[in-house]
């Protein structure tokens, strides 16, 4: 049976929730030192998070764009296959 990466992924979510059910439900009188953490804070650390990666891959991209333009046209002027073969096949 071979895991694809989703499959592992989804796996790994369900413990998780499990884990955090089980822990809200055994340590209900400790969970108050939690007690600072609500909705709107993970939302700003979502958003946080989210601009943090998205510029990352911004820069990674952009640095990879200008280092690709850069190297010499030997990949784009290479010959092809010539048009001159399909010129005998119709479409109907």
């Amino acid at each position: 049976m071979t895991n694809c990466k989703n499959c592992l992924i989804i796996r790994y979510f369900i413990v998780a929730v499990l884990i955090i059910i089980l822990a809200a439900l055994l340590f209900t009188d400790k969970m108050k030192y939690l007690s600072f953490i609500n909705p709107e804070k993970i939302s700003y650390l979502v958003i946080i998070l989210g601009v943090l990666v998205f510029s990352f891959k911004l820069f990674s991209y952009l640095k990879n764009k200008s280092t690709f333009t850069n190297k010499s046209d030997k990949v784009r002027n290479m010959a092809g296959k010539s048009t001159k073969s399909m010129s005998g096949k119709k479409v109907n």
